[in-house]
């Protein structure tokens, strides 16, 4: 069987993963999702008869050769190339929301939403993309035998980009309680100053009227007993708050 590969078309409508058969002549055009920042995917596109097999490949996706001695062969090693080193790569996703994990619990980095929607995003793709993959084996399976293991190892790493996308929003849950737990520590440190203060202020606006009649103001100790009072009021207060815990 002859197999071809071209690089110079250039493949820039392929927007989901599908395959067809019409009379003789199987084509299919794949999008795969790029593992690292620096390109969202990669597009190729094949064409499949009895005799020969022609992909088009303009970015470069596949490294090593293509073999097969029948059209089935050929397209079951094309897609297992595909998803040879998905497994690890996933692992490594993994232990990349681990990273984020530890870092919430003990408190240290930054960015954490912004490294959490990069993180969700990227496993989104995948997600999407293993779906479709799974979708064109299975039309696949309509003409040609010997995909049943394919079809297995698509939906394993289907299941693991589904756990791990579980695991990013737990974490994306995780960082939002911590910040609503601060806010609300805050909050309760602003309400517990402010009843403190309260009372003081009232003391100071009452005795800021200078009403003639009132006897404080020509006390000579009035200013020293106010003083105290509100140092008494002050202490008492912080008693009753440790007693509630609430600080």
């Amino acid at each position: 069987m002859k197999i071809e590969v071209i690089n110079e078309k250039r493949l820039n409508h392929i927007h989901y993963c599908r395959i067809h058969k019409e009379n003789n002549q199987l084509s299919g055009s794949f999008w795969v999702p790029s593992k690292s920042k620096s390109k969202n995917k990669k597009m190729f596109s094949i064409e499949l008869n009895d005799s020969d097999f022609l992909v088009c490949d303009p970015e470069h996706i596949f490294k090593q050769k293509i073999s097969g001695n029948k059209p089935s062969e050929c397209i079951l090693n094309l897609m297992n190339i595909l998803i040879q080193e998905d497994m690890e790569f996933l692992q490594k996703l993994e232990m990349k929301l681990e990273r984020i994990e530890d870092q919430l619990m003990s408190h240290t980095g930054s960015h954490y939403e912004s490294q959490i929607f990069e993180m969700r995003k990227m496993i989104s793709t995948f997600d999407s993309y293993y779906d479709q993959m799974i979708e064109v084996v299975q039309n696949l399976q309509e003409f040609y035998k010997g995909f049943e293991t394919l079809e297995k190892r698509l939906t394993r790493l289907s299941n693991v980009t589904d756990r791990l996308a579980e695991y990013s929003i737990q974490l994306r849950e995780m960082h939002q309680t911590q910040v609503e737990m601060r806010q609300n520590q805050i909050m309760q440190f602003l309400t517990i100053v402010t009843t403190i203060f309260m009372p003081l202020t009232l003391i100071t606006g009452w005795y800021g009227m200078n009403f003639k009649a009132m006897p404080e103001l020509d006390t000579s100790y009035g200013y020293f007993i106010v003083m105290v009072v509100c140092i008494l009021i002050i202490i008492l207060e912080v008693i009753y708050f440790k007693k509630k815990k609430w600080f």
